[in-house]
């Protein structure tokens, strides 16, 4: 028994110029609302306002999932796009291009933030830990083990 999967061939859906634009013209809505949006959340996060930042995630999925929709189906029309709508598609291509560069900037910006406040976090526990431990050494010169009653975790108002 075959268990390969076969391409799924389905009938071409850009097959005139009105189509082919509308499609570029739909990507290319869709690209610059989620810019926005990414445009927004980075400078939010530059700025220090994760929860305001975090308040995008909502949009900031709608908005992805549509372009990644229209992308694909760009993607897939690729060849009509360009023989029925060369100039639109050669600025799409383009401007393109400069979106992948603002998603790169936004991904450094998250991740340089995820970073930060992971190593707030390791290093607030670290000292919360260091305060319950004695520092000198028990009555037979061995190092004293953490007292049972040491920290069991941190709480933190992101309500700012």
């Amino acid at each position: 028994m075959n268990t390969a999967r076969k391409p799924l061939h389905r009938p071409p859906v850009v097959t005139s110029r009105e189509i082919a634009v509308k499609l570029v013209a739909k990507l290319d809505e869709a690209m610059g609302e989620l810019l926005a949006v990414l445009q927004e959340e980075t400078a939010l996060v530059r700025k220090g306002y994760l929860k305001a930042a975090s308040d995008l995630a909502e949009t900031k999925d709608d908005k992805a999932t549509l372009y990644t929709r229209l992308m694909l189906a760009a993607r897939d029309e690729i060849d009509a796009l360009k023989q029925f709508a060369p100039t639109e598609t050669v600025a799409l291509i383009a401007r393109h291009e400069f979106f992948r560069s603002e998603v790169q900037v936004n991904l450094a910006v998250l991740g340089t933030a995820k970073d930060v406040a992971e190593d707030l976090f390791r290093t607030v526990a670290q000292e919360v830990g260091r305060t319950e431990m004695a520092s000198t050494y028990a009555r037979p010169g061995a190092a004293p083990r953490p007292a049972e009653t040491s920290a069991r975790g941190i709480a933190v108002n992101l309500n700012i």
